[in-house]
């Protein structure tokens, strides 16, 4: 019985266990320097520390390297509750496969891609050994100069951009790339220390949520960092569970929370004027168009305002995220229709902003018309 009881410990421990690798190539010979990958690097190390992770490091590594000390963390990620890598430096998509690149790699060709640099695949593979999940942060960027010093490469776009990731059914993990495809990643904000990605993801992983919510808050704040130049993408094959990394750290008992209760007053159309006055007599508020944008990113959707360069493909992939319809849906928010907030639009005092859940859009509407509504109470 004794040695049972061992056992049982022992296999709680290593179920408990959460385990990660941090990489980060900054010094390229051959290749356009970075600056930020090892701090970057750093600052999800000690993110993820502070998350009681296992961290290995590995820095300015060539392939052999790199190659041996993703072994050892495929060894330590089998049997953990969670395991992550982040990769910091270059990378490039070549056909379907992305890869980051090795610090040395040289005399390329599409022949040769997959014996000198590594593929994102292996470090998919390498997570997925844990029991529990895994997650893969991409931070680079996704329309790569390296492609001119690859012997075979057409000159085409779509030749040197990272590749939309993607996950195997039944791979229980997700992979984040730092940027949409064909896009160059920021490697600092204002000249900082920091990648946006590396400063959002440390923001925000230490969170009671599930990681598909908090990648939401991960691509609203870098947006924010960007002025929405840059927008993290991600895939996942997480199901029918709560994922979560982190845990929040609880408020004292003795501060006063504050509460912000939505309720549904209606389910017609209102105007405005109307909407305002229905919330206002229930002693409640119109919400603000912050407040019904923070609902689509705490859902896992993608907030954009309609005439964002990338609407389209945000609105297809919000209206095919299965996570995110589910979600505001269950928190009483209409699929199809547009609902008001209480903010005007700057320069325009006829027109007050407007969310449509299903496909994440951010507008504006003339208050003469009508849509749907959901009011706010606040109080302590």
């Amino acid at each position: 019985m004794r040695i049972f009881l061992m056992i049982m410990l022992m296999l709680n421990f290593a179920l408990a266990k959460k385990v990660a690798m941090v990489i980060g190539n900054k010094n390229y010979t051959n290749q356009t320097g970075l600056q930020n990958p090892i701090s970057d690097a750093r600052l999800i190390r000690d993110t993820l520390k502070g998350m009681d992770f296992e961290v290995m490091e590995v820095y300015n590594k060539n392939l052999n390297t790199l190659s041996d000390q993703l072994d050892e963390f495929i060894t330590k990620a089998r049997g953990a509750k969670v395991a992550v890598i982040y990769y910091a430096g270059h990378g490039i998509g070549v056909g379907r496969n992305n890869y980051l690149i090795p610090i040395g790699a040289s005399n390329l060709s599409v022949d040769n891609l997959g014996r000198k640099l590594m593929s994102l695949n292996e470090l998919k593979g390498a997570v997925a050994k844990a029991n529990g999940f895994g997650v893969v942060f991409f931070d680079a960027c996704r329309n790569s100069f390296f492609s001119g010093q690859i012997q075979g490469l057409g000159s085409g776009r779509g030749s040197r951009a990272l590749v939309q990731p993607t996950v195997k059914r039944g791979q229980n993990i997700l992979v984040s790339f730092s940027i949409q495809a064909g896009k160059i990643a920021k490697d600092d904000v204002a000249n900082g220390n920091h990648s946006p990605y590396a400063l959002a993801l440390s923001e925000n992983l230490n969170s009671s949520k599930d990681i598909r919510l908090v990648m939401g808050s991960v691509r609203a704040k870098v947006k924010e960092l960007t002025d929405f130049e840059q927008i993290p993408v991600d895939e996942n094959q997480l199901d029918g569970e709560e994922y979560c990394l982190g845990v929040a750290t609880p408020k004292p008992e003795s501060e006063p929370i504050s509460i912000s209760k939505w309720i549904t007053l209606t389910d017609k159309l209102a105007t405005w004027k109307k909407a305002k006055q229905i919330c206002r007599e229930n002693g409640a508020r119109l919400p603000t168009i912050d407040e019904l944008r923070k609902v689509v990113r705490d859902c896992g959707g993608i907030d954009a305002i309609w005439n964002d360069k990338d609407w389209d493909s945000i609105k297809y992939k919000n209206i095919e995220n299965t996570f995110y319809q589910s979600c505001y849906k269950k928190k009483g928010f209409v699929s199809n229709h547009y609902c008001w907030s209480s903010s005007t639009m700057k320069g325009k005092e006829n027109f007050a902003w407007v969310v449509g859940f299903e496909e994440g859009s951010v507008g504006g509407l003339i208050k003469d018309g009508s849509v749907y509504m959901r009011c706010i109470r606040d109080g302590q």
